[in-house]
Parts: structure tokens; sequence; C-alpha cells
């Protein structure tokens, strides 16, 4: 019965996992994608905001998703979010405008 009970109190002051998982290290670009995204634009937009295409916007957010280990934009979203990566107030406040 006691080595269940040290077992219990070491699996309980083990620090989690997520407590030393790396930071998500996002480029500019997947940034600016993210970004763009929580306002609401899509691929298509973002690519003519960045003057790429649609398949390179694509291939951010497929990076940008393998980075947050989620399935799709709005959990990295969320994720990017959660963790600091983007916040609400970048495109606010930045002189970023979109094309007429």
């Amino acid at each position: 019965m006691k080595t269940q009970q040290s077992l219990d109190i070491s699996v309980e002051d083990a620090p989690s996992r997520a407590m030393y998982a790396p930071p998500v290290q996002l480029t500019a670009k997947e940034t600016q994608a993210l970004e763009w995204c929580l306002k609401g634009k899509t691929s298509w937009e973002i690519a003519r905001i960045q003057s790429c295409s649609e398949s390179t916007i694509n291939f951010h957010f497929s990076n940008i998703r393998r980075k947050f280990a989620v399935g799709s934009r709005n959990a990295a979203v969320f994720k990017a979010l959660k963790s600091g990566a983007i916040s609400v107030e970048p495109l606010q406040s930045r002189d970023i405008h979109e094309p007429d």
C-alpha cells in the first residue's frame, strides 16, 4: 500500500508536460496569416493581401496546424491566441490596410 501511495504523490507532484513544451515558433507570414484568419479572411483574401498565391497561404496553414498539432484553422487560431503567439490587437494597431 505504501508503494501505491508514493506513486500517487509522485504523479500529483509531477509537472505537466505542457509546462515544458517548447513554444510554437511561427514565421512572420504564418503569424500574419493567422491574424488575418482571426479577422475572418479566407485563404483567397489573405493571398491577395499578402501578394502571394492561395496555395502558398494554404501551405502556411498546413504548417501552422502541424506546429499546433490541431486539425483546423479555428483550433490553430484558438491555440495561437491562448499561447500568446497572436493577439487581437496587432491588426488594429499596426498600419496594415487591405488592398483596394
